[in-house]
């Protein structure tokens, strides 16, 4: 099998193979049907992995929380931190992993929205923010999670384990599998509520990392923006229903996020932002009021903004390049990356990217999205700084033998 290595400047991306050399970058909701995906699943990064060096520019914030990190969600890339690997109690943050492995379980068909959740005694009593729902009732797998999301319910959160797992302890493994399988080295739940509890800890990096895994979920964003609703329980009563997350509200292109208080923890909050080009995720961890925890992640957030740019160098909806196709019914198929690859620099920062194209000139059927078929290799100043595989968009099948046939026919000449 021939193939192709073909160098292609970034800025003559567009005219040369079809790929975007504009920046952009997809809200939560489309990110997941747009590939946009944690490039590091993926993405083979062999220069500009997360190390410990982390930009500095003059206007970096100071501040006061015990910890505190920034991520740029599309990139990976770091920005700013502060004691990110120090253990401490993250109180109902623990929900961000708490929903993750319902939606998880939701992107799996495991459960649907419409499913609904017997509520037990030990979901009913739980203490701190909660909906108050009703023991020996049940609830639409959709009403807990809005709860969860808008108002931090802890009964919520125990029903859906008890759904999901069987048992809270059965599905705070699961979280400690889901934290530990994205490497996660500094977390450990033993609930899956944040309430106080001997050896539950978390850290700042950690917490930016599971955060941008749940964005990627098609159910983040369902109801992130909602501030203020009424539960309607199966009784008639109503509770009102308020967001524990105020940026949904002060902070311009908030996405979503996850707040946090116990006397142990101190006021903490992860937090999501779209601005321009960008998809910040600030962390704080342990500040002295929840004043100062909206604020120091909105520093944060700002900090991303004024200092650094976004560019989609990989666009994955659209075709690196037509090839031939053997052993099927059409002539050729369009091959297509993996996932976007976005570049992270600092404002006005220059670079001399390009595109190498590792493709063959033809492909065999059967084929699936999961069959990698060559590779991009995307280079700053001559050196490989990512990989990102070329795969089909859609399953290709076979052609049968009497399908073979009349393609062989249609290629003939008939003479006459």
């Amino acid at each position: 099998m021939k193939t192709n290595k073909i160098l292609i400047t970034a800025w003559a991306m567009s005219a040369v193979c079809g790929l975007s050399a504009v920046t952009g970058v997809p809200c939560c909701r489309d990110c997941h049907e747009n590939k946009t995906v944690n490039a590091a699943a993926l993405v083979t990064e062999t220069a500009t992995e997360q190390t410990e060096t982390v930009p500095q520019f003059a206007n970096a914030p100071q501040l006061t929380a015990k910890a505190a990190f920034l991520l740029e969600a599309n990139s990976g890339k770091i920005l700013y931190a502060q004691n990110a690997d120090q253990h401490l109690p993250i109180a109902s943050m623990t929900k961000v992993t708490t929903l993750g492995v319902i939606y998880q379980a939701l992107d799996a068909g495991k459960i649907t929205m419409d499913d609904m959740v017997m509520v037990s005694e030990r979901a009913s009593s739980m203490g701190g923010s909660q909906a108050f729902l009703d023991a020996g009732s049940e609830y639409s797998v959709r009403d807990l999670i809005q709860s969860i999301v808008v108002a931090s319910a802890n009964d919520s959160c125990v029903a859906m384990a008890e759904h999901i797992s069987g048992s809270v302890e059965s599905f705070v493994q699961e979280m400690n599998n889901f934290a530990k399988d994205l490497g996660c080295k500094d977390t450990n739940f033993v609930n899956c509520t944040g309430l106080p509890a001997t050896g539950a800890y978390s850290c700042a990096r950690d917490m930016a990392t599971l955060y941008q895994k749940i964005m990627q979920s098609k159910h983040y964003g369902d109801f992130n923006h909602v501030w203020m609703y009424d539960l309607k329980h199966p009784s008639g009563r109503i509770t009102g229903l308020t967001n524990t997350n105020k940026l949904i509200r002060r902070y311009h292109g908030c996405l979503g996020g996850k707040t946090g208080f116990t006397n142990e923890a101190g006021h903490c909050i992860t937090v999501a932002a779209k601005r321009g080009d960008l998809q910040p995720i600030a962390v704080i961890i342990g500040a002295a009021n929840s004043q100062t925890r909206f604020n120091e992640s909105s520093a944060l957030l700002d900090y991303a903004c004024q200092n650094f740019e976004n560019r989609l160098v990989v666009d994955a909806s659209k075709p690196l390049k037509t090839v031939a196709l053997k052993n099927a019914v059409a002539e050729h198929v369009d091959l297509y990356p993996a996932v976007n690859y976005y570049h992270l620099t600092a404002k006005n920062q220059d670079d001399n990217l390009a595109l190498a194209l590792e493709i063959p000139d033809s492909v065999a059927a059967p084929l699936s999205p999961q069959n990698n078929l060559g590779k991009v290799l995307v280079t700053d100043n001559g050196k490989v700084v990512a990989e990102i595989p070329v795969r089909v968009n859609s399953d290709v099948g076979k052609a049968s033998y009497w399908e073979t046939v009349q393609k062989v026919v249609r290629r003939c000449p008939i003479n006459s």
